[in-house]
């Protein structure tokens, strides 16, 4: 999911308003709102990266002040800030700084439990250090197994991945991306300013990859770490209802192309839970993919390029002809059980050949996190059950892995290298 601000059509000199919030040295007030006009329809365009000259805006011209309503206000409001969960259930819980579109705390409302208390592994499986050449990163500090459970966090921040900004028509299209990149940097840094000393410390001391291209500093450390959520806003789909989280400790991944974790994100107890998607051996660098991973090595080093390091992972520096030819045939190939368990024409091996091929091609290349390696052992164990084979079945299961389920979860928005 690619970053990026939301552009009203036939915009006025109006823009939605939201509310200050003074820095607090205990829990944060649960909400507040904000006033702006009706959302007309919108599209996503995507903001600048790299270095940007500065944008000189209209003289005269003044980014509208913010204005915040009261509790008997009766107007609906465009933006709110919340602290989710409103009351922590455990002494390991956290809060969540949350800048919300309305309806949003209605859908975390109605499922059932939220919020659900955290649930952490024991023993701990990974601890904070400095990479040489990457920053900082995590590492296993014990032997971990495939859909084993490395780390679970609530989100530091969520905050929709753009906000509504009108603009005059005399603008520029510079003009406009900075006023965009202004109202983004303003929007997050009331939240920033909520948070807890000890979170606002850690959300601060996040990478930045953003320092020059005209985004501020709590927005630009946003747009660097951000992880994608859908499914949060209600009757909006696709880009307009994303929301972007930003954790403390999986904000910290390195990338890699052949990655050997996967974050899903559960809604019941807001927060995000690292996964192993195949062995890792104990001190071993835990990584995460930024991009989709199942394209070209020069394809994936282009959108690599905004994100300011080049990878260096086996699949990208050693046998590039070699792996970017088993990530095209491990894209290519569906394995249609169906197909072969109704026709007595072809052979009891013949999709069990091409299923284990396709097994090898995952393994080699590291890309257990795809939905293909879900789908492959799954129709290797369906095979032997049509033939008869519990007992190879049976060796199937341990391998299923469940965060690849068939399902690209969660969604990503870019990210880049921890520092």
């Amino acid at each position: 999911m690619k970053r990026g601000f939301l552009n009203a059509s036939k915009a006025k000199k109006t823009r939605p308003l939201g509310p200050t919030d003074p820095v607090s040295d205990s829990k944060p007030s649960a909400s507040h709102s904000s006033l702006g006009p009706a959302q007309p329809k919108v599209e996503v365009r995507k903001l600048p990266i790299g270095k940007v000259e500065k944008v000189a805006l209209p003289k005269g011209w003044e980014q509208p002040k913010l204005e915040v309503l009261g509790p008997s206000d009766t107007r609906q409001p465009t933006m709110i800030w919340t602290t989710q969960p409103e009351v922590l259930t455990n002494g390991n819980d956290t809060f969540t700084e949350c800048i919300f579109y309305p309806g949003t705390k209605e859908v975390l409302k109605k499922i059932p439990g939220y919020p659900q208390p955290l649930q952490h592994p024991n023993p701990g499986a990974f601890r904070v250090a400095t990479v040489p050449g990457k920053g900082t990163g995590l590492f296993s500090t014990r032997a971990l197994t495939l859909g084993e459970h490395i780390l679970t966090e609530r989100p530091l921040l969520i905050s929709p991945i753009a906000v509504y900004s009108a603009y005059p028509s005399s603008f520029t299209y510079e003009q406009y991306v900075q006023v965009a990149l202004n109202e983004m940097e303003q929007h997050t840094k009331i939240a920033v300013d909520r948070m807890l000393p000890h979170d606002r410390a850690a959300y601060m001391e996040l990478a930045n990859s953003h320092k020059e291209d005209g985004s501020g500093p709590c927005f630009g450390i946003m747009r660097t770490n951000g992880l994608g959520i859908s499914g949060l806003r209600p009757g909006v789909e696709g880009a307009g209802g994303m929301y972007s989280a930003v954790p403390k400790y999986i904000s910290r991944l390195n990338h890699s192309c052949s990655p050997n974790t996967q974050p899903l994100f559960d809604k019941a107890s807001l927060s995000y839970r690292l996964f192993a998607v195949r062995d890792i051996a104990a001190g071993e660098e835990l990584t995460y993919q930024y991009i989709d991973v199942d394209k070209p090595a020069a394809e994936r080093n282009e959108e690599l390029k905004p994100y300011d390091f080049v990878c260096t992972c086996t699949a990208c520096t050693e046998d590039v002809p070699a792996s970017d030819a088993r990530r095209a045939a491990i894209t290519a190939f569906t394995p249609n059980t169906l197909m072969w368990a109704v026709d007595p024409k072809l052979p009891d091996d013949w999709l069990l050949k091409q299923c284990h091929e396709q097994l090898a091609r995952i393994e080699t290349e590291g890309l257990q996190h795809l939905p293909a390696y879900y789908e492959v052992t799954k129709a290797i164990m369906d095979i032997y059950m049509c033939l008869g084979n519990a007992q190879k079945a049976s060796e199937i299961i341990p391998c299923l892995n469940p965060t690849s389920n068939g399902s690209r979860t969660p969604q990503t928005l870019p990210r880049t290298r921890r520092i």
